[in-house]
């Protein structure tokens, strides 16, 4: 009979390409991890995986078998959704992962709603990248992720489901004092010639202002790479440089005098989704936090999301 706990471990490693990130996502010893792979591997008599160079690969017969247990999961997931509705209060614990711009502007709204709506259910949020967000989601590390069109799911879109959140456009922020500031809508190339703050190690979101600056026909001088985006903004403060950052994100600084939002023409806009693995969102209380997701987007957003 084959064991689910094995099963899993395969699907996780189809996921995370190394033996030694199951290891760390399942808080098992990498030994632990090969042992419990190699009696899988044992009791089908089938190679289900080959080492190429730090990561792995599945071997067809492993890709195929991570496809039927990915249905097997799915039905684990009904059973759970099924006991979970017998259940009139919803409870437990919710693990949410969002990028930056959502986890400091929608996210904190639906989690209010959540603690009002349902006092017993807690739910636990991280910071994550869209490009992580969809790994933890279809390893089941989240329960849900926030995530962006920006970036592609590849294969683990057959592990996940995706639900519509909203649209975001993305706006030239300058200094209230800046030439432009109090333009109606700029194009991008009016700012060819100036210095930037980006935050180049949030790499899909780079890329794409890149791939946008290039179709503008330049190169931006990059003269502030922030993670934080309040550091980037109070360069920009300064006037020592521009920036270009997602709408949803600038509305903690609609009525800061010291800057000036300007849309740009043509839009730049992204479409943003909540991922989750396929089957989760019948669970009442994963449910709940779609719905209070859902609740928390402005409305201006909220119209283009579909």
């Amino acid at each position: 009979m084959l064991h689910l706990g094995r099963l899993h471990l395969l699907h996780e490693l189809s996921v995370l390409g190394t033996i030694s990130a199951v290891a760390e996502a399942m808080h098992l010893t990498r030994p632990a991890v090969s042992q419990q792979l190699a009696q899988l591997e044992a009791e089908l008599e089938t190679v289900l995986f080959e080492r190429s160079g730090r990561s792995v690969e599945l071997t067809p017969a492993g890709r195929r078998l991570v496809a039927r247990a990915a249905e097997l999961f799915e039905l684990v997931e009904d059973i759970e959704a099924e006991l979970a509705a017998a259940n009139t209060q919803i409870s437990g614990e919710i693990r949410l992962s969002a990028f930056g711009s959502l986890a400091s502007t929608v996210v904190p709204h639906a989690i209010a709603r959540l603690a009002n709506e349902h006092p017993q259910l807690n739910v636990s949020i991280q910071e994550l990248e869209p490009a992580d967000g969809l790994k933890a989601a279809a390893s089941k590390k989240m329960d849900l992720a926030v995530v962006d069109d920006l970036v592609s799911a590849g294969n683990l879109a057959t592990l996940l489901e995706f639900h519509p959140l909203c649209t975001d456009h993305f706006e030239a922020v300058v200094a209230a004092d800046h030439k432009l500031a109090g333009k109606r809508s700029i194009q991008l190339s009016e700012l060819a010639h100036e210095r930037w703050a980006l935050n180049q190690t949030a790499v899909t979101y780079y890329d794409f202002l890149l791939n946008a600056f290039h179709a503008a026909g330049f190169t931006p001088r990059v003269m502030s790479s922030c993670r934080n985006m309040s550091a980037t903004l109070e360069i920009v403060r300064t006037g020592c440089a521009v920036s270009v950052l997602p709408q949803l994100a600038l509305k903690a600084i609609s009525n800061d005098p010291d800057f000036s939002t300007i849309p740009i023409r043509p839009i730049l806009n992204r479409r943003i989704f909540v991922a989750l693995p396929k089957g989760a969102a019948r669970r009442p209380a994963v449910r709940a936090v779609l719905n209070a997701l859902e609740a928390a987007v402005p409305p201006e957003a909220a119209l283009t999301a579909s």
